[in-house]
C-alpha cells in the first residue's frame, strides 16, 4: 500500500546520515501491507538494525522509532522486527519501545522454545543468553508461539545470529 525509509540519525530524511556517533549508517524500512488472500486486513511491518557500537546511538534510535510510530495509522496492527543490539529486558532501548505501546512477542507468546542468545558469532550457542533480536507488535496482535531457530547444516549456520520467529494473528 505504501512504504518509506528513515535513517536513525538527527537528520532522518538525509540518505546516508549518521549523526549520533554510531559505527555505521542505520535505518528503518516500513511497509503498509494489505492481506489479499484472506481478510483484506492491513498492517505495518517495520524492520531495523540498531548500531552495534554505541549505546547512545541505540537509545536515540529507539526514541526516534517510538516518535515515528505515532505518525502511522495506529488503528492498524504493527510488527517491528530487527537486530536491536541490546538485550531484551536488560537495556533501556527495549523499555523505550515497550513504553511506545509495543509488546515483545517472546513475552506474550502462548508457547515458546528454549531461549538462546541470538548473536552467536559462529561460536557455540548460548542457552539462556541475551536475545538481541526481537519481534515487537501492538497489543492487539496475538503471538501463538515464539522460537529461536537453532538450525545448522553440518555444523554451519546461515548467519551469525539465530533467527527469532513467531506465529501471529493480526487481530
Amino acid at each position: 500500500m505504501e512504504y518509506d525509509h528513515f535513517r536513525l540519525s538527527g537528520t532522518p530524511e538525509a540518505i546516508g546520515s549518521n549523526t549520533w556517533g554510531g559505527a555505521c549508517v542505520r535505518m528503518v524500512t516500513w511497509v503498509r501491507f494489505r492481506d489479499l488472500r484472506h481478510s483484506g486486513q492491513e498492517f505495518y511491518a517495520l524492520n531495523t538494525h540498531l548500531d552495534n557500537a554505541s549505546q547512545y546511538a541505540r537509545a536515540r534510535a529507539a526514541s526516534l522509532i517510538a516518535d515515528r510510530l505515532g505518525g502511522l495509522d495506529r488503528s492498524l496492527p504493527l510488527v517491528v522486527t530487527g537486530d536491536f543490539n541490546a538485550p531484551a529486558h536488560k537495556n533501556p532501548v527495549h523499555d523505550t519501545l515497550l513504553d511506545a505501546g509495543l509488546v515483545d512477542t517472546w513475552d506474550t507468546a502462548a508457547e515458546r522454545t528454549a531461549p538462546y542468545g541470538t548473536f552467536h558469532g559462529y561460536r557455540p550457542l548460548r542457552p539462556y543468553g541475551d536475545r538481541i533480536d526481537w519481534i515487537l507488535t501492538t497489543p492487539g496482535v496475538t503471538a501463538h508461539w515464539a522460537s529461536v531457530n537453532t538450525y545448522s547444516h553440518q555444523g554451519g549456520f546461515p548467519s551469525d545470529h539465530l533467527p527469532v520467529q513467531t506465529s501471529l494473528t493480526l487481530g
